[in-house]
């Protein structure tokens, strides 16, 4: 049979509250903080930083580092201790899924989106970078070859820059690299501990700048795009690590030491703490990511349904209601006072059975809406779904079925009908109630 649409009935029993409702309702973003060290990832109130919750249960994460949404806007964690990539649905935040097993990649820590259905990431211990499919979770390809010797522990923050290449951040080789992801050629940007460059962790371009932690320095490093530094923006930050744009104007910056995020205005880099050392037990604060809410309330426009109900009479193998009749004046859930009802004459109905499981259905109505009437017509109905006395008229013929309980059940109109329908309900001494789910005449 084919779908229908007349009643959908949802019966929830998750015991898991929608992301949406996690922190201040009046915030519309969390924060979502890689704990390296405690293997989880942390949710904070994305407006006053308290904490609310871990991410994943026990032994979901192993070393979690780069957070991102993939094209169905699920939050995918990078965990690098357990070789995994796993998956938490986005309404809920709680429901994971192994996306990536171990295997595929060595210790994985960054990643940098390529487009809607591809990433790049890259392995800290095996150095190497790979084209990921991020529907099949499926390698496309390598783009850095593992223990190429010109990079050692790829770190956190690879970045794409306007010029097309990753920007490649070398921990243990205190050294950025330059990599051509169309080619796989190389160069390097900042060569190994030039200038006094130390671990760095994470690169970002923004308003045409370039900026590096360096987590050996204590520092943020701005470079000119030749490689040369420029500033030193921020210095004696201990333990800097993770850095994402944060709005035009602001960047978000982790401390792995101090355990904290601090929110940098870029123009004069003037500082706001957001998340309080050790908050909630943050250890190790590798990664952040904005995470924007979702309003799972839906504001819809156009909704015009209307129910016709009234009391037949059976005749032989029809069910003909004199008196249909609609309401008005009411309202939903709290708001409901059955004083406000009033009942209008909508018209009448008949169904006349043809077999056990379909009736010509006809109505004539003098009714208007608006200025808009129902005014009459009919259409071929059949029924949405067997119950056992449709099936023991089927059974014993209908021709020679004796009683009318047969009747009973939701009917259709079809596919040219498909959104609407009815319930026909017997009593005794032949009477049934039947109730129309349609909508109000066309609006002009």
């Amino acid at each position: 049979m084919k779908h229908f649409l007349f009643i959908t009935v949802c019966i929830i029993t998750s015991p898991f509250v929608y992301a949406q409702d996690l922190g201040d309702p009046e915030c519309d973003s969390l924060l979502l903080v890689s704990s390296w060290r405690s293997n989880n990832v942390k949710i904070f109130d994305g407006c006053d930083g308290k904490f609310i919750k871990d991410m994943a249960e026990t032994g979901v994460l192993e070393g979690p580092q780069a957070i991102f949404q993939d094209d169905n806007g699920d939050i995918i964690v990078v965990s690098e201790s357990n070789h995994k990539l796993v998956k938490f649905d986005q309404p809920t935040l709680s429901i994971a899924t192994t996306v990536v097993a171990p295997g595929l990649i060595q210790n994985p820590i960054t990643v940098v989106k390529k487009d809607s259905s591809s990433i790049y990431l890259g392995s800290y211990s095996s150095n190497q970078i790979i084209e990921l499919d991020t529907h099949t979770w499926q390698s496309k390809g390598t783009i850095l070859p593992a223990n190429n010797g010109q990079i050692e522990g790829i770190d956190i923050g690879m970045a794409m820059g306007p010029d097309g290449y990753l920007y490649v951040p070398g921990f243990d080789s205190n050294n950025i690299l330059k990599v051509n992801p169309l080619d796989g050629s190389t160069n390097q940007f900042v060569p190994s501990g030039a200038e006094g460059l130390k671990r760095p962790r994470t690169i970002l371009f923004s308003n045409d700048k370039i900026f590096a932690t360096a987590w050996g320095n204590q520092a943020l490093v701005e470079y000119s795009p030749e490689g040369q530094i420029l500033a030193i923006p921020i210095n004696g930050f201990k333990g800097i690590t993770g850095m994402v744009q944060d709005g035009p104007g602001h960047v978000l910056v982790t401390s792995d030491s101090l355990n904290t995020v601090r929110r940098y205005q870029l123009n004069d880099f003037s500082f706001e703490t957001l998340i309080t050392k050790d908050s909630g037990g943050l250890t190790g604060a590798t990664y952040v990511y904005r995470l924007s809410k979702i309003n799972q309330s839906e504001d819809v426009t156009g909704m015009r349904q209307a129910w016709v109900t009234g009391l037949g009479v059976v005749q032989n193998k029809q069910i003909i209601v004199s008196d249909f009749h609609v309401t008005q004046g009411g309202a939903f859930g709290t708001n409901f006072d059955p004083e406000t009802i009033e009942s209008k004459p909508w018209g009448n109905l008949v169904l006349e059975y043809s077999d056990c499981h379909s009736a010509d259905m006809s109505y004539q109505s003098k009714l208007t809406v608006d200025g808009k009437e129902f005014g009459s017509g009919g259409y071929p109905i059949t029924r949405i779904a067997m119950n056992p006395s449709a099936r023991a008229c089927q059974q014993i013929g209908f021709d020679h079925i004796a009683d009318n309980i047969w009747m009973n059940g939701t009917f259709y109109g079809g596919e040219d009908f498909n959104g609407e329908g009815f319930t026909v309900d017997l009593l005794e001494d032949n009477r049934a109630v039947v109730t129309w789910y349609t909508y109000l005449p066309k609006a002009e």
